[in-house]
């Protein structure tokens, strides 16, 4: 058993770089998650993106709340972020998450779910955490989403993400849910047998 991962980014119409980030690291028994979205977009959300990627390869943990109290008071004084952090285990087939801001994670296929991030600002207003947590099992897949990508995707888009390339549902969602007028980040995660 193991973990597959894919991300696809696409800044700001116009722009060259996203102020989007993601950090996805295999610890030992599992894997964290992390999706940013820096408040605006542009360079200085773009750099403060790749420093808050820096940061988390250096605290990087299973204790996600942890991992978020810690980049909140990296954070302040700063433009300030959503994310949202997740971590699968794989020996127990468990995940725990704490989303703050405009971040969403989703099980895509028949049994779809989400787990909305919790109104807040990473670095500027960090509420009191309330984790989420849930059982996955092999070949489900996950995909989390900055608020460049739209909310509401066609249900039917979903149900049968689980046999499809997890780079094809990175890129595919991206391509047809997202807006032009911010930037659009996707990473789609998959626990499964090869």
């Amino acid at each position: 058993m193991k973990f597959q991962f894919s991300v696809y980014c696409v800044p700001y119409q116009g722009e060259a770089q996203a102020g989007d980030g993601h950090f996805v690291c295999r610890l030992d028994n599992g894997l964290l998650v992390v999706i940013i979205d820096v408040l605006g977009h542009g360079v200085k959300a773009a750099e403060l993106a790749r420093e808050m990627e820096v940061k988390l390869q250096k605290i990087a943990n299973e204790d996600v709340e942890s991992l978020v109290c810690t980049m909140h008071k990296y954070l302040l004084g700063s433009l300030g972020a959503a994310m949202t952090a997740v971590y699968f285990d794989g020996e127990t087939q468990q995940a725990k998450g704490v989303g703050i801001g405009n971040t969403l994670v989703r099980q895509l296929g028949e049994n779809s779910r989400s787990f909305s991030a919790q109104a807040g600002i990473v670095g500027e207003l960090l509420p009191t955490l309330r984790p989420f947590s849930f059982g996955f099992q092999a070949d489900e897949t996950y995909l989390f989403t900055t608020d460049g990508v739209k909310e509401n995707i066609d249900p039917d888009e979903m149900a049968f993400a689980n046999s499809k390339a997890l780079d094809y549902l990175s890129s595919y969602f991206v391509a047809n849910y997202s807006k032009p007028y911010d930037d659009s980040t996707a990473i789609v995660v998959r626990y499964c047998y090869e």
